[in-house]
């Protein structure tokens, strides 16, 4: 047992020895580089101060126009600093902007001075987010090239979503409502003060309302404020196309007064057809005629239903007045389909003049296409309109 003792003894007095001679050394040789994997071969950043040559200091590269009204332009200056000892030679690579450099001498700056980077955009786009800029090229080999940008959303302040009321097809005898929105993304409260469609005639028909949009609607709309404008066709006994302007006012500075064009076409058991004839548009289109020969078209108007047999047709009046309308006498095609012949003719020394739309006229401007109207005794279809289109040379 005294051996074995003794034994342990002498190693645990070796081990206390050892370690105190292996301190000692630690403590006596020079420290070595770190094994932590985090920072091997990790350099330390130098201070601009240690830099030398040129060096280009720029506290910001991305500015946010935030929201930039259409077509109107913004600008922002970036700062370029040089904190180097050399002079800080800046160029423009190439840019989806409009970029100056300051009043620079050969465009160096000299050591510890700075200049503005100007960057200028108009927005031109539709609306939507954008995103534009420059690369600038020094003689920093630390930053040889540099990107500056400029973002944001264009935006119209207000605008009408959709531009038009279109009713489309309306089938006689039926209702049919549409909408627009108009919107602001500028102004908290949108309102319309006044709406008046230009045409009396229209106005028999269609009815104008407007209403306030909820929170859900504003954020569909990406609006900071809106109203609906409701346009309400009520059913009458008149088939053919129709077009008018809505004029609004409104409390909005950059629009104070607004117009959306308003559109459709009642159809029924009474159609058209022939040659020249668009029945989309309800049109016939004659071209460009010689007053010295005139010329003819024969068309067919086409009655269906249940009172076919019934309808009797007669020409109500015509624009302009040189257009000789007439109708032929009724031809049964089937127990409920009946065809009147309607001649359509430009006669052999009409004077010259120009009967063509253009937009925002109607059938009354004396400048637009011209329009027949023939009465109907259908019970859903009391008055038929064709416009006509033409030119007399």
């Amino acid at each position: 047992m005294k051996s074995v003792f003794g034994v342990v003894l002498f190693a645990v007095v070796s081990g206390i020895g050892l370690g105190a001679a292996l301190g000692y050394l630690e403590g006596r040789l020079p420290e070595g580089p770190s094994k932590n994997p985090s920072t091997v071969g990790a350099e330390q950043p130098e201070s601009p101060s240690s830099l030398k040559g040129p060096v280009a200091e720029v506290p910001e590269t991305t500015f946010n126009f935030n929201r930039m009204e259409r077509a109107s332009s913004m600008s922002h200056a970036f700062k370029i600093k040089n904190t180097g000892d050399k002079p800080l030679h800046v160029e423009v690579a190439s840019t989806t902007c409009k970029c100056t450099v300051g009043d620079l001498s050969e465009n160096d700056i000299p050591p510890g001075e700075e200049t503005d980077i100007v960057l200028e955009w108009t927005a031109k786009t539709p609306p939507g987010p954008f995103r534009h800029g420059a690369t600038l090229e020094t003689n920093d080999p630390r930053h040889s090239r540099i990107e500056l940008v400029v973002e944001g959303e264009v935006v119209e302040s207000t605008a009408l979503q959709p531009p038009e009321l279109l009713f489309g097809t309306i089938q006689a005898g039926e209702s049919k409502e549409v909408f627009c929105y108009l919107v602001s993304s500028i102004e908290e409260d949108a309102q319309v003060l006044q709406h008046e469609l230009s045409n009396p005639e229209i106005a028999k028909h269609v009815s104008i309302s407007v209403s306030p949009v909820d929170e859900a609607e504003l954020k569909a709309l990406s609006a900071l404020s809106a109203v609906e404008i409701t346009a309400a066709f009520r059913a009458g006994k008149t088939q053919g196309p129709f077009f008018d302007w809505l004029t609004l006012e409104t409390n909005l500075p950059r629009a104070e007064k607004l117009t959306v064009p308003l559109t459709g076409n009642v159809v029924g058991d009474i159609s058209v057809f022939g040659p020249g004839w668009i029945a989309t548009q309800n049109l016939l289109q004659f071209g460009s005629v010689d007053g010295k020969t005139g010329k003819k078209i024969r068309l067919l108007v086409a009655v269906r239903g249940d009172h076919a047999r019934d309808t009797q047709l007669s020409v109500a009046s015509v624009d302009p007045e040189e257009l000789k309308v007439t109708l032929g006498d009724a031809k049964q095609m089937g127990e409920k389909l009946v065809h009147f012949p309607l001649f359509v003719e430009i006669p052999r020394g009409t004077r010259p003049m120009v009967r063509m739309s253009k937009v925002g006229e109607d059938e009354e401007s004396g400048h637009g296409d011209g329009l027949i109207v023939l009465d109907s005794t259908h019970p859903a279809t009391s008055e038929v309109r064709l416009k006509v289109r033409f030119s007399v040379e």
